[in-house]
């Protein structure tokens, strides 16, 4: 066999040879399948984040997917954070949420209204919260539900809240929290001050509105309270309802959950004092409201007032030179050298003559 022959024969075997090894490697890609994940692990999606807590309330981090396992080993308890948001959070808490089936159903209604309640084992509420913009807090109210035991506490939300991210960052900054309820207290407590800044900050928008009702007029005075006044009364209408719904848990706590009664004594005690202080700052807008209401009266009556002044005193000399514009015969002054000026001067004596007579009468 020729030297050329022998190159074509090996190079024809080695072609063959890279076609087969490349069909087998196709063969091997269609037959293996990726691992999938688990259904569970998809459902954990809806987790923003989950913390392990130790009996000395040191929080650990864990994964969303080893929550649910992690809320029953019977070691310190575990927080899981939701969002309801995620369509996925609805088979989270049908499948895998460590809760009962009542905490269940009641973690999936749709009712936003404000609620507290024991149920065997189990605390499990709706209270208010702030949302949050970014990074600091809006005026707008928003609703955190959860359920809590001795060894889980759920939480979800729709919209970020400021209490919540507030309570997980002083987690990170090294705040322990034995108990579950220290951790609701936290965030009841970021809530409290929040409403509390709120409130300062409205008594500071009042004292320049009340610095400025010393003027002369008014500007957008009456707008600016009107809106202080609506902040003031929709948070004091929530915290209305968060006391009436503490101290009716506190007397149920007593008896059924002694554990926790202490602590929602406390935040019965809080939510007092907090609303005490809205309800000041909702009674002064009211006040300045009818302040700003006396004055805009005032001012109005006082331009009333000089508009009647002119009128009175432009009504005499307008009957004067009505007199002297008809056409009719016999006018005085037709003939008269400067009757003009005579007529003129009448007409300005009748309108002092007019003012005179205000005065005496105290109208002015």
């Amino acid at each position: 066999m020729a030297p050329r022959d022998c190159v074509t024969w090996m190079n024809a075997v080695i072609a063959a040879f890279q076609v087969a090894l490349f069909q087998v490697t196709i063969v091997e890609n269609l037959m293996s399948k990726p691992e999938q994940p688990s259904a569970g692990a998809h459902a954990a999606f809806c987790i923003v984040w989950a913390y392990r807590f130790a009996e000395d309330g040191t929080a650990t981090p864990i994964a969303a997917e080893e929550a649910h396992e992690l809320a029953s080993d019977g070691r310190g308890w575990t927080w899981v954070h939701i969002a309801l948001a995620d369509a996925r959070s609805r088979k989270w808490l049908a499948d895998l949420a460590p809760i009962s089936n009542v905490a269940r159903s009641f973690m999936l209604d749709a009712d936003e209204h404000l609620r507290l309640d024991i149920i065997g084992r189990e605390f499990l509420g709706i209270v208010p919260d702030l949302q949050r913009d970014f990074t600091q807090p809006s005026e707008d109210i928003a609703r955190l539900r959860f359920v809590m035991t001795d060894q889980v506490l759920v939480t979800a939300r729709r919209k970020p809240l400021n209490a919540v991210e507030l309570a997980r960052g002083s987690i990170a900054q090294g705040r322990r929290f034995p108990a579950a309820m220290d951790l609701l207290d936290g965030i009841i407590d970021h809530f409290a001050d929040a409403i509390g800044n709120l409130a300062e900050t409205l008594g500071d928008q009042l004292d320049l509105i009340e610095t400025r009702l010393f003027g002369p007029d008014l500007g957008d005075e009456a707008q600016q309270i009107a809106r202080y006044r609506f902040q003031a009364v929709r948070i004091h209408r929530q915290l209305g309802q968060m006391r009436t719904l503490f101290h009716r848990l506190e007397l149920r706590a007593n008896s059924a959950a002694p554990g926790i009664a202490v602590a929602i004594g406390a935040l019965a005690q809080k939510l007092d004092a907090l609303d005490h202080e809205i309800g000041s700052v909702y009674e002064r807008a009211r006040f300045l409201q009818e302040e700003v209401g006396a004055k805009s009266t005032a001012i109005a009556n006082r331009r009333l007032l000089t508009l009647s002044v002119l009128t009175a005193c432009i009504l005499p000399p307008t009957l004067v030179t009505g007199f002297f514009g008809m056409n009719t015969k016999d006018l005085p002054f037709q003939q008269t050298d400067a009757g003009t000026w005579f007529a003129f001067g009448l007409a300005v004596l009748a309108g002092v003559f007019s003012y005179a007579v205000l005065r005496r009468m105290r109208a002015l």
